[in-house]
């Protein structure tokens, strides 16, 4: 027995006893929930929980079908990594309602597991993989006999509160297996997952703005659409990255998975810095005046161009990134701006060429110039190349 479920069950045997919550024999994060669970009357001999009615949970999994459609496919990876090991992975809403489970046969047929439309909130529940990450609102583990009621015991639980771009928690994923072991070496691939259902919220909001720079008859559309394409697959790399690795933990190929598994939450990290980047471009323009690094502009959109260079053969150079050049300029206009001087570049460079790039400040005329020298592939050493200038204005002095 692990040392944390042998000084859990002690505690437990204490807590029934004289209704005393131990601070030496849990951790930290264990006592501050069965705290709560003491103070909002759970009940720790109870064997299960309660339910929401038939209708009751019809009409809540209507509300919550997009969220449990962004967090199906993850999920499936996860009960895949498991395998034939007794798990379930959960999903609930923000009110710790369960909306769904993706668990083995064994699991799915105990009647003490819960089901889809359970009341896991601490309150109710106690302690457990749901309740617990929505009240502290962060991670949170429960191995063993941690569970606040006895029904929940044999599993070990990890759960973390999914949150969207503002920051609001919409629910909590969250998987329970049999022993500590199985769910230690499921846990960066669990984590891997939260990442990847989180950046499916991120590429919903793509698709409505995308539709929003439509309703406004853009000439930027199409390129804009395009670029977002180019996310959309990196995403979805990240999820092939997570599948296989969940094969490869099943076949207890572990150091292979955590590899692919490091692999898919960098993309994953490269896919959201460059979403944020695409909202802004296709973003409406404010008409207000910001001050912007060009640097940190033109490395952005760069990165963001990367797929759309590779595919022109296109190389890009650009310029050096230690010189903090800020400019005064309306942001949404200047970005877009930005992005054609690029395209126009590419497009003249053709394949196998060049676009090279310089930041000059005009100190005089307190002005900036990003200079796009454009090198064709048949005049690699022409000394006349093609070069177009974009002139910004400084960012005033204090």
């Amino acid at each position: 027995m692990h040392v944390i479920t042998r000084q859990a069950l002690e505690a437990a045997r204490i807590y029934r006893s004289v209704g005393a919550i131990s601070t030496q024999l849990l951790r930290e994060s264990t006592y501050r929930a069965w705290e709560r669970s003491h103070l909002q009357g759970a009940n720790p001999r109870a064997m299960q929980v309660e339910q929401l009615s038939s209708l009751e949970l019809e009409r809540t999994v209507e509300k919550q079908e997009d969220l449990i459609e962004a967090v199906r496919p993850y999920a499936q990876i996860l009960s895949q990594a498991a395998g034939k090991a007794h798990h379930a992975v959960m999903l609930s809403d923000n009110r710790a309602v369960l909306l769904n489970l993706w668990a083995d046969d064994q699991t799915l047929q105990l009647d003490s597991f819960p089901h889809p439309g359970a009341l896991l909130s601490e309150g109710v529940a106690g302690a457990n993989g749901i309740g617990t990450p929505l009240a502290e609102e962060s991670y949170a583990e429960i191995v063993g006999t941690e569970h606040f009621i006895e029904g929940f015991s044999p599993f070990t639980c990890q759960g973390i509160p999914l949150r969207n771009q503002k920051g609001e928690i919409l629910g909590v994923f969250s998987i329970s297996v049999r022993s500590f072991e199985s769910s230690w070496k499921l846990k960066e691939l669990f984590f891997c997952a939260c990442a990847g259902i989180e950046s499916e919220f991120i590429l919903a909001n793509l698709k409505a703005d995308l539709l929003q720079v439509l309703l406004c008859n853009s000439n930027d559309y199409q390129v804009l659409e395009k670029l977002q394409q180019d996310l959309v697959q990196a995403h979805q790399s990240a999820r092939l990255r997570m599948d296989l690795s969940s094969r490869m933990l099943l076949g207890n190929r572990i150091d292979y998975a955590k590899q692919l598994i490091q692999q898919a939450e960098q993309s994953i990290e490269i896919f959201r810095l460059r979403a944020n980047f695409w909202r802004e471009l296709a973003a409406s323009e404010t008409g207000k005046v910001k001050t912007l690094s060009i640097i940190d502009s033109i490395r952005n959109l760069i990165e963001l161009l990367a797929t759309e260079a590779t595919i022109r053969k296109v190389v890009v150079v650009a310029p050096p990134l230690d010189d903090p050049i800020n400019i005064t300029v309306l942001e949404n206009s200047f970005l877009r701006r930005l992005l054609r001087y690029f395209l126009r570049a590419f497009e003249e460079a053709g394949a196998g060429g060049t676009v090279q790039l310089e930041v000059k400040r005009n100190l005089k005329e307190n002005l900036a110039q990003i200079n796009f020298i454009i090198i064709p592939k048949l005049k690699k050493f022409s000394l006349n190349p093609n070069f177009y200038t974009l002139t910004l204005p400084l960012k005033p002095s204090p």
